[in-house]
């Protein structure tokens, strides 16, 4: 019997990008070309998306992006910023 791994890819390119950003100096600017090419080198990255759709990858970093909250994004482009805890 044959197990079936599931792959969200939403959810592995969240966990990508909350750990780059890490990372990266507040004010780094990143193509969204350079963040898929970063994603597919990670250990984020399953062989399964060879099957999906050839936009999926750079649909779910934008995705990923916009959800972390640190970031300016500007037509593809994405720069970090500080975030300030607000108590």
């Amino acid at each position: 019997m044959q197990r079936t791994v599931k792959y969200n890819l939403n959810e592995e390119t969240l966990n990508f990008i909350l750990d780059f950003e890490k990372l990266v100096p507040s004010g780094k600017v990143f193509s969204n070309k350079e963040l898929v090419e970063s994603f597919n080198q990670s250990t984020y990255y399953n062989e399964v998306l060879k099957d999906y759709y050839c936009t999926a990858v750079s649909k779910a970093i934008w995705w990923a992006v916009k959800r972390s909250g640190r970031w300016l994004m500007d037509r593809g482009n994405y720069t970090k910023i500080i975030v300030e805890n607000v108590s």
